[in-house]
């Protein structure tokens, strides 16, 4: 059995339905609408096997992944200079962290906010402060619970395949400690590749947080303001009108 994220290569293959040409379209519409300042130096937090990188540099932005896993990291150096664009990397936790460069656009992706606890919450928050200039902009994916997941889905799964590889995913989540707001997320990844039968599992804990917990947080932080939220990564639909929601993300911005 193999750990999840030390499995880079079958972690993107199952996570591979995304369209990231169109994710990074919606980061340049989010900062040409909302942003304060002009985006050169992008930073993606818990970058795991950064898919928005080559898009991004492609662009003309100067892309940074932060992630605590040295295999993720490896990996996206690895397609970095595959790919012949120039990166950087830094392995930190996402929890406290502190850089030398600051950035004008932040981002994380698919949950990857692996705080366990209040305080941890709050240092998240606070890093990211320390190194996003005034005027930039923070986007969270899927990182606010609209909908405890272990209530609404208990579980979800799908299938991927690439160059021969088959992966079947299935994310579970289950409460911890209701009044801590704590849950578990189990990740596994049956994996076929080209006949080898691989097992593949990740756990992380969460501490959960509310949508009006979130903005009441933002709406009395002296760093950040917030800007909005929105259904399925739509800017033409915000979450006040929503009955259903899915995959939503929001932008908080520097001050």
């Amino acid at each position: 059995m193999a750990e999840l994220y030390d499995s880079p290569k079958y972690y993107e293959i199952a996570f591979a339905w995304r369209d990231i040409k169109a994710e990074v379209d919606l980061f340049e519409k989010a900062i040409e609408e909302y942003g304060a300042i002009p985006v050169k130096n992008v930073l993606e937090i818990c970058s795991g096997n950064s898919p928005h990188m080559v898009e991004l540099v492609r662009r003309g932005y100067r892309y940074t992944g932060l992630d605590l896993s040295r295999a993720m990291l490896d990996y996206s150096i690895a397609k970095a200079k595959a790919e012949a664009v120039r990166a950087d990397f830094i392995c930190a936790d996402m929890v406290d962290f502190e850089l030398k460069k600051k950035y004008e656009f932040a981002y994380i992706m698919l949950g990857s906010f692996f705080a366990t606890s209040t305080r941890e919450v709050f240092s998240h928050f606070e890093s990211v402060a320390r190194v996003l200039k005034k005027g930039g902009l923070y986007l969270l994916d899927w990182c606010v619970q609209f909908e405890p997941p272990w209530e609404t889905k208990g579980s979800s799964n799908w299938e991927m395949e690439q160059e021969g590889i088959r992966v079947h995913t299935t994310v579970t989540w289950e409460p911890i400690k209701l009044a801590r707001q704590t849950f578990k997320e189990t990740i596994v990844l049956d994996v076929n590749d080209k006949g080898r039968e691989i097992k593949v599992t990740g756990t992380n804990v969460h501490r959960a947080i509310y949508p009006q917990e979130f903005r009441r947080m933002i709406d009395y932080s002296d760093d950040f303001e917030f800007v909005g939220w929105w259904n399925n990564w739509d800017l033409d639909k915000p979450l006040d009108f929503a009955y259903k929601i899915s995959r939503p993300i929001i932008l908080i911005r520097r001050i």
